[in-house]
């Protein structure tokens, strides 16, 4: 009988270290899983933040397109200003020889 509460008393004993080590593995893998999905919500963060970058950058060059054009506008506008004034020019200048010479046909029918 001694010898049956010795064996109950190491069983008791063996239970207890198995519920503290329960205890412990318990902690260690809620901390785990706590780690896990931090690291999961980082990963989601990032993949977020990398799709935001990427959108930027895209609005950025989109940006830089529009200046490009508007630059280039303002030059086309410039060169048709300059053509067009080449052009009144050109044409008062042959107006004005054209006057003459219907001055000079005038003066010599009379």
């Amino acid at each position: 009988m001694f010898e049956d509460l010795e064996y109950v008393k190491s069983l008791e004993k063996e239970v207890d270290e198995l519920e503290s080590e329960k205890a412990k593995f318990s902690n260690e893998y809620d901390l785990l899983l706590q780690e896990c999905v931090s690291k999961d919500s980082m990963c989601s963060i990032l993949r977020a933040l990398a799709n935001i970058d990427e959108q930027t950058n895209i609005q950025c060059l989109y940006l830089k397109k529009i200046k490009e054009c508007e630059h280039l506008a303002s030059e086309l506008s410039k060169q048709n200003e300059n053509a067009e004034n080449k052009s009144f020019h050109e044409l008062s200048k042959k107006f004005v020889e054209l006057e003459r010479h219907c001055i000079s046909l005038e003066l010599s029918l009379c």
